[in-house]
Parts: C-alpha cells; sequence; structure tokens
C-alpha cells in the first residue's frame, strides 16, 4: 500500500488454512520383505505387519492393502490396522505346510505379492500415476519336530509262555510327519 498525505489506511491479520489434498501415493520402503514363521502356527493368526509410507494426511493418507497374487493366494489374507494404517498379514484357512514335495524337493515358503492403495482418490492427481505401491512377501514356514506317529493306534501280539529271550513277537511301525524320508529308530 502507498501511502499519500491525508491519505486514509488499515491493517489487518489475514489467517490462510491449507487443506491436504492426496497428491501423494502410497510407497513402500521396500521392494521385498521376508518373514519367517512356524509350522504350528494356528488358523488366524498373525504373519508379518506391511507399512507403506504415504505424505499425505488425514483421510488422504488411509491405504487399504490386498494381495494381488502369489502362490499364497487362499492361505493367507490381509487385513488393515485402522490406526496404524499397517497391512497385517494372517493366516486364512489351512494349516501352514513344511513338506517335501514328490521330487523329494523341500516345499516351505509362500510368495505373495502385495498392493497399498489410497482409500481415497483425488481424480485431479490421476495423471501423476497410480496411487498405489506393490511389493513382494516371502513367508519362509520353519520345521517344527513333531513326534514319530505309529501306523495304528494299538497293537495285539500273543507269544507263547515257553518263547525263549530274544524271540521275535511282532513288529510296530511309526513314520516322522516331518519328512516322507526321514527314519524312525
Amino acid at each position: 500500500m502507498v501511502g499519500q498525505n491525508g491519505g486514509l489506511s488499515g491493517t489487518t491479520s489475514v489467517t490462510v488454512t491449507l487443506t491436504d489434498v492426496n497428491d501423494n501415493p502410497p510407497r513402500f520402503p521396500r521392494r521385498s520383505y521376508q518373514y519367517n514363521v512356524p509350522e504350528s502356527l494356528p488358523v488366524a493368526s498373525m504373519v508379518a505387519r506391511l507399512k507403506a509410507a504415504d505424505a499425505d494426511v488425514g483421510i488422504n493418507a488411509e491405504m487399504e492393502y490386498k494381495i494381488v497374487d502369489g502362490d499364497g493366494l487362499g492361505v493367507f489374507k490381509i487385513l488393515v490396522d485402522k490406526e496404524t494404517q499397517e497391512g497385517i498379514i494372517m493366516i486364512q484357512k489351512v494349516r501352514l505346510v513344511y513338506f517335501f514335495g514328490c521330487s523329494g524337493i523341500q516345499v516351505n515358503h509362500y510368495t505373495l505379492r502385495t498392493e497399498a492403495a489410497n482409500r481415497q482418490v483425488d481424480a485431479r492427481f490421476l495423471s501423476l500415476g497410480p496411487f498405489s505401491d506393490v511389493t513382494t512377501v516371502k513367508i519362509i514356514v520353519e520345521d517344527v519336530d513333531e513326534p514319530p506317529m505309529f501306523s495304528s493306534l494299538s497293537y495285539s501280539m500273543v507269544v507263547s509262555e515257553a518263547a525263549k529271550v530274544g524271540t521275535i513277537i511282532g513288529t510296530v511301525a511309526a513314520h516322522d510327519p516331518d519328512a516322507s524320508n526321514s527314519p524312525v529308530r
């Protein structure tokens, strides 16, 4: 304002309030994650927590997570912790399995491609690219030793009173549920 002789002037304070717009996509800090879990985890157990970062605030930083593909589809599900905006990977249906495949090759892991996406998308910023990010999660299932299992629940054997010491009166069979080629002694 330019002052002049005899001119009138005044001053005031102005408050400018800026609100956040959803112009930042979520980003995982790493391209891949690896978690080790015991095979004994029951259904509904938490396996891992993932957190994508979003430079926005409030509802513009709210995310949803989903498993987009991988060999663990149907085995795992992912939920959102509303407080922390983390994706929580949980066992969904079946017990985790640590086993040997028919070729004798150990199969003990699952790989998931997991996506974090903004819940609120502002159409004005769609030209900036997708408002989502994908990471790979490898879940390694660790063996938990189980005791041997007998082939039958009970065995019945008959022996003569006259049998000599060391006479074989029968056999029992057991197997190791941990591995098909693991001998039981």
